[in-house]
């Protein structure tokens, strides 16, 4: 297997215009692109630790010039697709939230997206929770970036929420934790036994403590009655 000598001169960030068409840039961004893709796999199978440089130019059929050239280091690398992993979340949970259908249609709509997640990206978990194991207490800056994903994450499904409840509400952000702490167990389940988790049935119950939470708040914001005693 012969490795891709791209060392992609043109300078990084800059192409613009024409140039940025241009066939060489063309090569340097799907290189850019197997390298993310080779990381997020090798990372996911066997940890960030060992998970050698040579390893990732092996899979992504690059030299590792080209690495260095777009990533500066396998620390750079790892922060870009950390990167990648929390927009491609975030993206997946506010995918068609615009507040079209029923609260209950839009809370089923967003409870999709986060089953979508773990069935089609459970890679990305695995890349997250490796990164969290292995450097969340000797480096400040990766635990700092994993937590930053996390607060994307509980604010994307907070503005779900509050977009399907067409108002917001008191501690919504306790809620999306609530759910976002339901969908990462049922995720870990998933990566353990894939074969032998009931996602229906997880979600289903994950439904209805959303239901009961976001009523509760509600309550709270005296927007329905309070539940007599002994109910």
């Amino acid at each position: 297997m012969q490795a891709e000598d791209d060392p992609d001169p043109e300078p990084r960030g800059r192409e613009t215009g024409a140039r940025a068409g241009s066939p060489r840039t063309q090569q340097g961004n799907q290189s850019r692109e197997r390298i993310l893709q080779a990381a997020l796999d090798l990372i996911g199978e066997r940890g960030y630790a060992a998970t050698s440089v040579d390893a990732l130019c092996k899979r992504a059929k690059i030299m590792k010039t080209a690495l260095y050239w777009h990533f500066g280091s396998k620390e750079g690398l790892l922060a870009a697709l950390l990167e990648r992993v929390a927009k491609e979340w975030v993206e997946e949970i506010e995918q068609h939230s615009s507040g079209a259908g029923t609260p209950i249609e839009q809370l089923d709509a967003a409870l999709a997206r986060l089953r979508n997640l773990i069935e089609s990206r459970p890679r990305h978990l695995r890349l997250v929770l490796s990164v969290l194991l292995e450097l969340g207490e000797t480096d400040p800056h990766m635990r700092d970036t994993v937590g930053s994903i996390y607060e994307q994450l509980s604010s994307s499904v907070t503005q779900s929420l509050q977009t399907a409840i067409g108002r917001p509400l008191p501690d919504l952000d306790l809620v999306a934790h609530a759910v976002l702490s339901l969908e990462q167990s049922a995720a870990l389940r998933y990566l353990a036994d894939p074969e032998h988790v009931d996602l229906d049935r997880f979600f289903a119950f994950t439904r209805r403590v959303v239901i009961l939470l976001v009523v509760d708040r509600m309550r709270e914001a005296g927007l329905v009655p309070p539940a007599e005693s002994g109910a």
